[in-house]
């Protein structure tokens, strides 16, 4: 397929999902031919001309405040907030430009559920916000694999961009525009870089990579922070042929820094979390497959008076052309 039909597909791509729905990247997991990972971005490309789809959908179910804790913070004269969850719909699209580069979008649906808060000013009060939704920002990436030796090794670079197309107005159940971490866009534009790396023995993979996404000032004047990802994947094919089966298992982590709100720090944000994810993938052929991860924080060091994370589900489905 010629780059003029692949820019026109990529066209119809991003305006189909701007016109539907990202805190949370996720990677949609390698190729169908072999093992690989599902959150831990692959050094593995494309092939040339071939087209990458995938749809998914993530479910963080947070330890959140109750009500008389939230009370009791605003009483020793801490700001703090709670939700109940967070849910993405996430769509992605790559094309193999070449063998060794790969380009990709992705663009979420975020909602985040039962929002709330207190502030030390006011001690008795419960501030009710509701749920926060819309569009996420807009992911652009690409990949170049750098090395490959004999289907064994393979190490790739990837850079990227993350888009301020995201909803900066949502309003709360009481008319007012949610704070900016709440909301599904950010308003900033986000420089990402990364490397990854690939080893495989046979039925096994071994996978990692390194991100770091570089924070900017957005929407009502707030900075969310860097954030630095670094995962690591063991991928094994329990079963070869036609439906190919796949077991898996990761560990992801996440630090994010301080946001700070003109110029300010806010001390109960930012953090690192580390997860062990089991995961599985069914293969049909080289062209369909369907994914499974969850992930349980072995790590939470989190700033300041921040909920816990209880786990997180991902779930998936990719196909080629």
């Amino acid at each position: 397929m010629n780059m003029s039909k692949a820019l026109f597909l990529a066209a119809v791509i991003v305006a189909m999902v701007s016109g539907t729905a990202l805190a949370h990247h996720p990677s949609g997991g390698a190729g169908l031919g072999q093992a690989g990972p599902i959150r831990t971005t692959t050094a593995t490309t494309l092939p040339q001309g071939t087209f990458s789809f995938g749809v998914q959908a993530e479910f963080i179910d947070l330890d959140e405040f109750s009500n008389s804790q939230l009370l009791g913070f605003a009483k020793r004269g801490k700001d703090v907030h709670t939700a109940d969850s967070v849910f993405h719909s996430i769509l992605s699209m790559g094309y193999g430009i070449t063998d060794n580069v790969t380009v990709s979008l992705k663009m979420s649906y975020e909602k985040i559920d039962n929002i709330r808060e207190v502030h030390s000013d006011e001690p008795g009060e419960i501030h009710l916000h509701g749920d926060a939704k819309g569009i996420g920002d807009l992911a652009v990436m690409g990949q170049y694999r750098f090395l490959k030796t004999d289907s064994t090794f393979e190490a790739a670079l990837f850079v990227g961009l993350k888009i301020p197309t995201g909803k900066t107005n949502d309003r709360d159940i009481n008319g007012e525009t949610f704070e900016a971490e709440f909301l599904p866009g950010s308003g900033s534009w986000n420089p990402i870089i990364g490397i990854a790396a690939t080893k495989r023995f046979g039925a096994v993979a071994l996978d990692s990579n390194l991100q770091y996404t570089f924070g900017t000032r957005g929407t009502q004047f707030t900075n969310l922070g860097d954030m630095f990802s670094y995962n690591a994947a063991v991928s094994y094919r329990a079963i070869s042929g036609e439906i190919a089966w796949d077991l898996i298992l990761e560990a992801n982590g996440e630090w994010k820094e301080k946001q700070r709100i003109r110029g300010e720090k806010d001390p109960n944000s930012g953090g690192n979390i580390l997860f062990l994810s089991p995961g599985t993938r069914l293969a049909f052929g080289k062209k369909f497959s369907t994914y499974l991860s969850i992930g349980i924080p072995m790590l939470q060091d989190m700033n300041g008076t921040q909920e816990d994370t209880n786990y997180r589900a991902l779930l998936g489905i990719s196909f080629n052309l």
